[in-house]
């Protein structure tokens, strides 16, 4: 029984210091570092936003191809006139296709760009709005291409 122990208690201790370096090599860094920064910038700007009463839409679904993307953005229910838009837009899986556009104002309130989309995919969209070239809102999308 002894001999059982002798050999089972050192493949123990090397599989856990095995695991252990292995997770250590291998962090992806789902710890944010500046948490408390990062967070306290969030809510200020969601504070912001809930304050201006600011609402952006997105459209429901995309498709691979071309997308012509259409966002709404109001304040209180009024057109925000003298705002800027951009628009990201990423795939999960890769960053090599992750863009930025501009968005055109088309009329108050309703901005368009066109977007496209390569492939099928959980594609990640953020509009951000911007005046005086300060951040107002950022509000974040999951679409599920088909």
């Amino acid at each position: 029984m002894k001999l059982f122990f002798y050999i089972v208690y050192p493949i123990f201790f090397f599989a856990m210091g095995c695991g252990i370096y292995i997770a250590y090599k291998s962090a992806d860094g789902l710890v944010d570092n500046n948490y408390y920064e990062n967070s306290s910038r969030y809510f200020q700007a969601k504070a912001t936003e809930e304050k201006l009463g600011i609402a952006l839409s997105l459209p429901d679904t995309l498709k691979p191809g071309d997308n012509v993307i259409r966002v709404n953005a109001t304040s209180h229910g009024k057109p925000l006139g003298n705002v800027a838009l951009s628009l990201f837009i990423g795939n999960l899986s890769s960053t090599l296709y992750d863009s930025t556009m501009i968005m055109q104002k088309l009329s108050p309130g309703i901005y368009q760009t066109t977007a496209t989309i390569p492939f099928k995919g959980v594609w990640f969209a953020r509009v951000d709005l911007k005046q005086q070239q300060q951040l107002i809102a950022s509000k974040k999308w999951f679409f599920d291409v088909k």
